[in-house]
């Protein structure tokens, strides 16, 4: 705006002046700008120089606060204060781990499920079908689907693997994904991991094992594992229990 005279500044100058920051990535920047000049023509009407605040009618910038990854060290820390909570939580951590799927299918992985020595799963956001060999190690938890999956039969009286049992509200037995979310917190506050102000959520767990399935098994491996390969660039295989086609990992 250079040395324009303030009576002479509209919304539309505000607006242009303020996109100019926007279009190269800084909006936080942008934003601290418009505060900044809401201010200086507020104390302009004040002072009976202007009448009206250009500024008011244009929009703040959206701040997008980017959530803290989770870590290796940060799950193991609060995978170990998970021992404290209810038995079901800490395998629920790790199956999310070993499997990379989103926590509404987590609670919904069932022992049914697993046929032919392979954990079949449909996601529920995409439909995108998945089948993990057992067998599957991911090296640096020290975890595979087949051992974790036996700690689930011992803890769970139902089909789903994860399980707080039959109750009231929950006459299956599966767990709200909520519960994950929820749970979650309480460990990490437990931990004594000093994490930002926008700390990691369970489902950060997905992105932690998309990263070490990517360092063990390579980019593609790890892209079906999380189900965002399409089907038109990725062989399928039939699985003759329903004549669907499942991705084999």
């Amino acid at each position: 705006m250079g040395e324009m005279i303030l009576a002479e500044v509209t919304t539309r100058h505000i607006a242009e002046f303020l996109e100019s920051w926007i279009a190269e990535g800084k909006n936080t920047m942008a934003g601290a700008m418009r505060s900044v000049l809401s201010d200086m023509f507020r104390e302009a009407i004040v002072e009976g120089r202007i009448t009206t605040n250009p500024v008011e009618p244009t929009r703040a910038p959206e701040i997008k606060v980017a959530r803290e990854r989770l870590q290796l060290e940060t799950y193991n820390a609060t995978r170990t204060a998970a021992e404290y909570l209810p038995v079901w939580f800490p395998l629920a951590m790790d199956l999310a781990l070993v499997t990379g799927q989103r926590r509404e299918d987590i609670v919904n992985i069932k022992f049914s499920d697993i046929v032919d020595g392979r954990l079949h799963v449909t996601q529920i956001k995409t439909g995108m079908k998945i089948a993990f060999p057992l067998s599957l190690t991911l090296e640096a938890p020290g975890l595979r689907p087949g051992t974790v999956i036996d700690r689930c039969r011992l803890v769970s009286r139902t089909d789903f693997m994860i399980s707080a049992g039959i109750r009231k509200n929950s006459p299956t037995g599966n767990i709200h994904p909520d519960g994950l979310t929820k749970t979650f917190v309480k460990a990490r506050k437990a931990s004594g991991v000093n994490f930002s102000n926008n700390p990691p959520t369970f489902h950060e767990i997905r992105s932690l094992a998309g990263r070490l399935y990517k360092n063990e098994h390579g980019e593609v491996f790890a892209q079906k594992l999380l189900g965002h390969t399409s089907a038109n660039t990725t062989k399928l295989y039939l699985d003759e229990r329903d004549d669907k086609a499942y991705m084999m990992l």
